[in-house]
């Protein structure tokens, strides 16, 4: 089961997005919206398991019949996003799209990027310049040779056990915070990571 979360920024590249649900969506799947997120599923015609935040981004929508609304007072201790993550958490998916989570305010997308760092989740941000993924075992990408990319170790250290069709590679060391990672090349049309502790962030750019 794969869970998509809309934020409040979504709506603003809502034909992007749209693409993206309808090619990866499939039954069984579930949407979970943050706050203005959900203007973004209104538009899909797409009903999601709950609407969750402070609802500031809202005002005067009718949220229809049938979605849970978990509503929070704007003055709290935590983001919408990372309340929404917490409740995402326990059904336990096998994997999290993130759609608007980069792109607006600077400090709300390097918080949106740690929480994507120690999250247990297996989580990707999708933007139409550059996709963001967190990877605590294995990535496999396909057909992206020649693309620009970094790893970084934003959680704390990470043992890399190996790296293929990759420019520069790492083999069973320890990629610590810091800008080792930063502005590698993809050369293969199969690319693989493998990492035994710790957790990469991994930056696709798509353009």
């Amino acid at each position: 089961m794969v869970v998509f979360i809309f934020l409040s920024q979504s709506a603003l590249k809502s034909a992007f997005y749209a693409e993206h649900f309808r090619r990866v969506c499939r039954e069984g799947d579930f949407v979970v919206c943050v706050d203005g997120g959900y203007a973004l599923a209104r538009n899909l015609g797409v009903k999601p398991l709950f609407v969750i935040g402070d609802l500031d981004s809202l005002p005067g929508e009718s949220i229809e019949q049938g979605v849970e609304v978990i509503r929070y007072p704007e003055e709290k201790d935590f983001s919408d996003f990372e309340l929404a993550l917490r409740r995402v958490e326990k059904m336990e998916p096998e994997r999290v799209y993130v759609y608007g989570a980069l792109g607006g305010r600077k400090d709300h997308e390097i918080t949106n990027i740690l929480l994507m760092a120690y999250t247990p989740l297996s989580m990707v941000f999708v933007e139409e310049d550059v996709e963001v993924y967190n990877v605590s075992k294995t990535i496999l990408l396909e057909g992206k040779r020649g693309l620009l990319c970094s790893l970084l170790a934003l959680g704390g250290p990470c043992h890399v056990k190996k790296m293929e069709g990759f420019k520069y590679v790492l083999k069973n060391e320890v990629l610590l915070p810091s800008s080792r990672g930063l502005s590698n090349i993809i050369t293969r049309n199969r690319a693989v990571i493998e990492v035994t502790e710790g957790r990469i962030i991994f930056f696709l750019n798509l353009l």
